[in-house]
């Protein structure tokens, strides 16, 4: 019960402040007035309206994909909404490809595009190991590139709330948005890697044991 509570109020967070973050751009969709890093081209905005839609659907259908109810009961839905979240992750990586280079945030770029490119490698990864009906491995890829995915919102957690933190270790203030932009994502990639390191380990340990006896 405690770990639905939990899961519940994570993305109620999630999305919570995706929208509060979103909500006040919505101008890019109208007047076409929206300046996202330094640009105010119709082409520059469509790409920027495209990456929030499939950012979008990208968001919801992680929730279908993380959900044991629908997953374990909706075999074809699953599936579906599956292969819905890696189509619209490829159009989301696709314009992030075009937006990163002109960001200006010249000192987290490295990063973004370190995160963009491990998101596409972690959904062709996802999408091999469902393939190769090896579901543990498939699931992890998925969680995997979630966590790049989110990096998007999560890190404006970190502009809003933690920058200080990070300016206090890191007086450069380049240095001080790497280092910033580096920890949203590859701290929970590496959380995530060794518990599932653990997991397999103790798995593997067990299976030694019961052969031995």
């Amino acid at each position: 019960m405690l770990k639905k509570i939990s899961i519940a109020i994570f993305w109620l967070t999630f999305f919570g402040f995706f929208l509060y973050k979103l909500i006040p751009k919505y101008k890019y969709l109208t007047d076409g007035t929206h300046k996202h890093w330094g640009s105010n081209t119709t082409f520059d905005n469509s790409i920027f309206a495209l990456h929030i839609f499939a950012g979008i659907i990208v968001y919801c259908t992680a929730v279908l994909q993380f959900t044991p109810a629908i997953r374990n009961r909706y075999i074809s839905f699953h599936r579906n909404t599956g292969k819905l979240y890696m189509l619209s992750s490829l159009l989301c990586i696709t314009t992030l490809y075009v937006m990163i280079p002109g960001t200006w945030c010249i000192g987290c770029r490295p990063s973004q595009l370190t995160v963009t490119s491990l998101w596409l490698l972690f959904i062709t990864l996802a999408y091999y190991f469902v393939r190769q009906r090896k579901i543990v491995l498939h699931q992890r890829m998925v969680i995997s590139s979630f966590i790049c995915a989110a990096y998007f919102v999560t890190i404006r957690v970190i502009d809003a709330y933690a920058m200080n933190l990070f300016n206090s270790f890191f007086p450069n203030e380049s240095t001080a948005l790497f280092a910033s932009d580096l920890f949203v994502w590859l701290v929970p990639l590496l959380l995530f890697n060794l518990v599932w390191f653990i997991k397999d380990r103790k798995k593997i340990t067990s299976i030694l044991e019961h052969k031995i006896h």
